[in-house]
C-alpha cells in the first residue's frame, strides 16, 4: 500500500485541475471516514479515495474513464484498488460493486458532492458550520446539486448505514481535510 503522500504526489503529477485535486482529496477523507465507522483500513481506503479519478484529465469520457486509470496504476497499487476504481465506473466497466470498498467508494464520491454544494451555499462556506441534518434536507431537494446521484450515495444501506448516518460520518471524515479543501 502506498502512502497518503505517495498517492498525492501520484494524483499532483497526472491531474493538473485544482478543483479535481481537491475532489479526490474530498472522497479520499470521507472514504477513510467510512473505514473507520466499519472497522476497515482507513489507509487503503483513503488511497482509493484519492486516487479514484487519477486519470480523469487524461479519458476521453465516462467510456474509458478508469480503464486509463487501470495502466496508470497497474504495478504502483494493489489489484483490489485497482478493482475498486475501475467498479465505480461499473456501467462503463462492468466490473462488479460487490465488495464493501467498492461500494464505499460509490456512496462515498458521490456524498462528497453533496457536502461540499451543501458547505458552499453556506455564509462562511465551512465543512465545521456544515450539520448532517442539512446534507439530510439537501439530499431530499432534487433541484439542489443536480448532478449528484442520489442512487449511489444510497448505497450506504448495502453497507448497513443508513443515509442520515452515512451522511454524518462522510462530513465528519471531510472535515479531516478541511484545511486543503479551501472549506
Amino acid at each position: 500500500m502506498m502512502s497518503r503522500e505517495e498517492a498525492l504526489a501520484l494524483v499532483r503529477a497526472n491531474v493538473q485541475k485544482e478543483n479535481n485535486v481537491k475532489h479526490m482529496i474530498a472522497v479520499g477523507a470521507a472514504m477513510k471516514g467510512l473505514a473507520s465507522r466499519l472497522g476497515e483500513d482507513q489507509g487503503l481506503w483513503e488511497d482509493v479515495g484519492i486516487l479514484h479519478d487519477i486519470d480523469f484529465e487524461k479519458c476521453h469520457g465516462a467510456e474509458d474513464h478508469t480503464l486509463v486509470a487501470k495502466d496508470m496504476l497497474d504495478g504502483k497499487v494493489s489489484a483490489e484498488v485497482i478493482e475498486a476504481i475501475l467498479a465505480h465506473n461499473s456501467e462503463h466497466t462492468h466490473v462488479p460493486v460487490d465488495t464493501k470498498l467498492k461500494k464505499g467508494l460509490v456512496c462515498c464520491d458521490a456524498a462528497s458532492g453533496l457536502v461540499i454544494a451543501t458547505a458552499l451555499v453556506l455564509p462562511t462556506k465551512k465543512l465545521a458550520d456544515v450539520k448532517p441534518s442539512s446534507i439530510a434536507k439537501r439530499f431530499k431537494e432534487k433541484d439542489f446539486a443536480r448532478s449528484v446521484s442520489r442512487e449511489r450515495i444510497m448505497v450506504c444501506t448495502e453497507l448497513g448505514i443508513p443515509l442520515e448516518e452515512f451522511l454524518a460520518v462522510a462530513l465528519e471524515g471531510m472535515k479531516g481535510a478541511a484545511v486543503e479543501l479551501g472549506l
